[in-house]
């Protein structure tokens, strides 16, 4: 098998694990409601814990485990162990007593955002960097499009089998089984260990250029991104979480209100897939802004305008605009390296987008949830949208002022 076959199997059975692991955990606020309705009286801040927990494992486990197991376990093995811990996930969903079974189920997709997601992508594909040569951010571009695509797709999946299998349980066997055959098949696509240090070619064996963990571990520019990414994606799963919900409160039909995080979704694939083919023309700082700007828009715009302006075209104007925010996955991916070099970044990367990007997603439900309150009221949600603004302004000057700190700089 050439190298140019195994690239490409490579990046192919990433982006069918991705779109299944993302999908999979991306309905929990679509189900918000049913989890209301099954156990009256239990507060939403308290079922909303399930996504706290959940993205506080992911953020555990990618910061301190992915990138140990990685050096021993290969991302093929993992996302093999994905399709087990997926079928845990749904099964306890489905079989689900009471509220701490959701709460302790988000526990088991943790572990799936952590390995089955951003860190395990990557490290999927980064074998391959030498063979896809300029069109590594391409190729990154894509894997992080099927992400989106996933969570795009299953959006819409409790709209069409809830219907007809007759309640919200039996959809957690449908979202079980294809995270079961995406994983299994990512499995047997992609190459083995041993092709893909192969694949690698003559320069296998040699030292990647760049910095040790221990002079990254010492550089400002670390720290600085890691707070950047938890601000970013408390700005972005800010929204994302509780947008379904304001929507409803303000007026709009279950059925419009739920499909609008799949319309983000998709609208969304536009832009990362956007932001891997602009990553060379606008640099990491144009990259930034490209992410930013449009989601602190679309934010801002929900906050002040929609709740007088109710209307589905409305809402999808400023989901359209918010969407951008996908895009904070392109900018790790290539600020990683150019801060940092390649030699550590498997592990800078599972810190990155694993760990700081998911505890970011753990504290964006309690951190928006705080300004929001009860959610009673249209206005209360704007009140958590403006909060997520300020933080992704912060998140935004933070990652501006690593890349003015680049320790690669520094050592040449």
């Amino acid at each position: 098998m050439n190298n140019r076959s195994s690239a490409i199997r490579a990046a192919v059975g990433a982006c069918i694990a991705l779109f299944a692991n993302m999908g999979m955990n991306s309905v929990f606020g679509l189900f918000l409601l049913d989890y209301l309705t099954e156990w009256p009286g239990v507060p939403a801040q308290k079922i909303a814990l399930a996504a706290t927990l959940g993205c506080a494992m992911a953020f555990v486990c990618a910061t301190f485990l992915v990138g140990p197991v990685l050096k021993k376990v290969s991302p093929k093995a993992l996302f093999l162990c994905c399709a087990v811990i997926g079928v845990i996930y749904c099964g306890m969903n489905y079989l689900a007593a009471n509220e701490w079974w959701i709460i302790a189920a988000g526990l088991f997709g943790g572990i799936v955002l952590a390995f089955g997601i951003h860190a395990v992508g990557v490290a999927a594909i980064s074998p391959y960097f030498g063979v896809y040569g300029k069109k590594t951010p391409t190729v990154i571009g894509v894997l992080f499009a099927c992400v989106a695509l996933g969570a795009a797709a299953f959006s819409f999946i409790p709209g069409i089998f809830k219907p007809i299998l007759g309640g919200w349980r039996p959809v957690f066997i449908v979202i079980g089984a294809i995270v079961v055959v995406c994983n299994l098949a990512a499995f047997f696509i992609i190459p083995k260990a041993e092709k893909q240090a192969a694949a690698a070619g003559a320069d296998a064996g040699a030292e990647a250029p760049g910095l040790t963990m221990k002079q990254i571990l010492r550089s400002p520019s670390f720290y600085l991104v890691f707070i950047g990414v938890i601000c970013l994606t408390i700005m972005y799963q800010g929204l994302t979480i509780y947008m379904p919900t304001f929507l409803k409160v303000c007026g709009l039909a279950e059925a419009s209100a739920n499909s609008m995080q799949g319309i983000m979704q998709l609208v969304g694939i536009v832009f990362i897939l956007a932001g891997g083919f602009l990553t060379n023309k606008l640099g990491t700082k144009g990259l930034l802004l490209f992410a930013v700007l449009p989601l602190a828009a679309g934010l801002l715009l929900y906050a002040f305008v929609f709740p007088n302006v109710a209307t589905v075209w409305f809402a999808i104007i400023c989901s359209v605009l918010a969407v951008s925010g996908g895009v904070v996955a392109n900018e790790i991916a290539a600020l990683t390296p150019e801060l940092f070099g390649l030699k550590s970044m498997n592990q800078v990367n599972s810190i990155y987008t694993g760990g700081a990007t998911w505890g970011g997603a753990a504290l964006a439900s309690q951190v928006v949830g705080a300004f929001i309150g009860q959610g009673t009221a249209p206005a209360d949600y704007s009140k958590g949208f403006i909060a997520a603004a300020i933080v992704g302004g912060i998140g935004t000057a933070a990652m501006f002022l690593a890349i003015a700190l680049n320790p690669s700089k520094k050592k040449q």
